[in-house]
C-alpha cells in the first residue's frame, strides 16, 4: 500500500494534512500584525521594533486573515461531506462562534463603553449587534459577523461547487468549477466597485469585510480540490503569481504612505492573490517538515494555536482593545508579555467553556455502530481512525469547519 505520508505531495491535499498548522500560523501572523500597526501608528521611527514592523507591514500585512478565511472554506467543504444535515451544520457553528461571542462579547462591551467609555446601554447593544461597524465602522471584532454570514451562505457554495457524481476526475468539471468561480468572483467584485461609487461612506465602513467575501468564495472552491486530492495545475498557480506582482507593485506605490480609497481596494485585491502565494509556500513548508518528521514540537504548538485560533482571536482582539484604552498605545507596547498570557488564557477559557455548554445542551448520542477491524484494515483505515471512505477513496478528515472543529 502507498505510504499516505508521502503521497500527493505538493497536491492541494497538502493543505488537509497540515490545515491546523497552517492556521496557527496565520493566527500568529494577525496577533504579530495587529502589535506592528500599534507600533506603526504611534509614527516613532526610533521606537524598537519600528523597522521590523514597517517590513512585516510591507511583507505579510494582514494576510494571515486572507489565508485564515480561505482554510475556513476548505474545513466547511470536508464538513458537509462528512454530514450533509444542514440542522447539525449551522447547529456546529452556533456553538463554536456565535456561542463564545454571546458569552464573551457582551461583558466586553460593558466594559468597554460602559465602564471605561462612560457611555449608556445602547452603545453596547449597537457594538454588540454589530450596528455600529455599519454606521460608523467599529471594526472592532467584525470578523465574527463577518465569519457567521459566510456560514449562512456557505450550503449554497457547497452545492455550486461539489462536483457532479460520476465526474470526479473529469478536467472540464474541473474547468467548470473553475469558470463558475472566477465568474462569481468577478461579479462580487463589479458589485463592489458600484458601492464604492454609490455609497463611499458605507462602503468604506465595512470594505474589511466585503473584500474578504471573493477570499471565501476561492476557499469553498478549492474545498473540493483539497477533499479529490487534486494536483496543483499551472492554472492554479496563475493567481499566486499575479498577487506577488501586485504586492510588489503595491509596496513600490505605498512610498508616498498615502492612504485612500482607491488604494485599499487594490490592497484587498493584492492582498487575496498574495495570500494564496503565501499559504502554498506554508503548506509545502509544514507538509516536508511532516513528511521528514522533522521539528515536531514546533509543528505540535502551530496545531494547538490552529485548533483554538478562533478563540484566540477573539479574546487577543478584545484584551488589546482593552489594554489600549486603559494604558494607551505605549503602555500596551511596554506590556506585551501580559497581553499575549492574558489572551491565551482567555482563549482556553472561551474553548473549554463553549465546549461544556455545547455538551450540556446537546448531550453526546449513542450510536449502536459497531466497527469490524477486518473490513477496517481491507479498507486502509483503523477503528476511530479520521477518514472518509467516499467512492472507494479515502479523505482526510481536517476537524471541521473552523479551527479545532470537529
Amino acid at each position: 500500500m502507498k505510504d499516505s505520508k508521502n503521497s500527493d505531495f505538493a497536491g492541494w491535499n497538502m493543505l488537509s494534512r497540515v490545515r491546523q498548522e497552517i492556521f496557527g500560523c496565520s493566527m500568529i501572523g494577525i496577533i504579530i500584525f495587529h502589535i506592528c500597526r500599534t507600533l506603526l501608528d504611534m509614527k516613532d521611527k526610533k521606537a524598537p521594533g519600528y523597522k521590523f514592523s514597517w517590513i512585516y507591514d510591507y511583507l505579510v500585512s494582514s494576510t494571515g486573515v486572507e489565508i485564515f478565511i480561505m482554510l475556513s472554506g476548505v474545513g466547511l467543504c470536508y464538513s458537509l461531506h462528512k454530514n450533509s444535515n444542514i440542522k447539525t451544520f449551522y447547529k456546529k457553528r452556533f456553538f463554536r462562534l456565535v456561542l463564545p461571542y454571546i458569552i464573551f462579547a457582551l461583558p466586553f462591551w460593558i466594559i468597554t463603553d460602559i465602564t471605561l467609555g462612560g457611555h449608556g446601554f445602547g452603545k453596547v447593544l449597537e457594538d454588540f449587534l454589530f450596528i455600529s461597524f455599519y454606521k460608523k465602522g467599529n471594526r472592532t471584532i467584525w470578523f465574527v459577523f463577518f465569519i457567521a454570514s459566510m456560514y449562512i451562505i456557505y450550503p449554497v457554495l457547497f452545492k455550486i461547487f461539489t462536483y457532479r457524481k460520476g465526474l470526479e476526475k473529469s478536467r472540464s468539471e474541473r474547468l467548470r468549477k473553475s469558470i463558475i468561480a472566477a465568474v462569481i468572483i468577478i461579479l462580487l467584485y463589479g458589485i463592489m466597485l458600484i458601492l464604492k461609487k454609490k455609497t463611499p461612506n458605507a462602503y468604506r465602513n465595512t470594505e474589511i469585510a466585503l473584500l474578504r467575501i471573493p477570499v471565501f468564495i476561492y476557499g469553498a472552491y478549492i474545498g473540493e480540490k483539497v477533499y479529490h486530492k487534486k494536483m496543483i495545475s499551472l492554472l492554479d498557480l496563475l493567481l499566486p503569481i499575479i498577487g506577488i506582482i501586485m504586492k510588489m507593485i503595491l509596496v513600490m506605490d505605498r512610498a508616498d504612505n498615502k492612504i485612500d480609497i482607491e488604494r485599499i481596494f487594490n490592497s484587498r485585491l493584492a492582498a487575496f492573490f498574495y495570500s494564496i502565494a503565501l499559504m502554498m509556500i506554508l503548506a509545502l513548508i509544514l507538509d516536508m517538515l511532516r513528511a521528514a518528521d522533522k521539528l515536531k514540537i514546533f509543528r505540535k504548538l502551530l496545531s494547538i494555536t490552529g485548533k483554538c485560533s478562533l478563540e484566540l482571536y477573539m479574546s487577543h482582539i478584545m484584551i488589546r482593545h482593552i489594554m489600549i484604552i486603559k494604558l494607551k498605545s505605549k503602555g500596551f507596547l511596554n506590556h506585551l508579555f501580559i497581553y499575549i498570557v492574558l489572551s491565551l488564557l482567555l482563549a482556553g477559557v472561551m474553548y473549554f467553556v463553549s465546549r461544556f455548554v455545547e455538551k450540556a445542551v446537546v448531550p453526546a448520542k449513542r450510536t449502536d455502530i459497531k466497527h469490524d477491524t477486518k473490513s477496517d484494515i481491507k479498507n486502509g483505515t483503523t477503528p476511530g481512525d479520521k477518514n472518509i471512505i467516499k467512492n472507494g477513496e479515502k479523505h482526510d478528515i481536517p476537524d471541521g469547519a473552523v479551527p479545532g472543529k470537529k
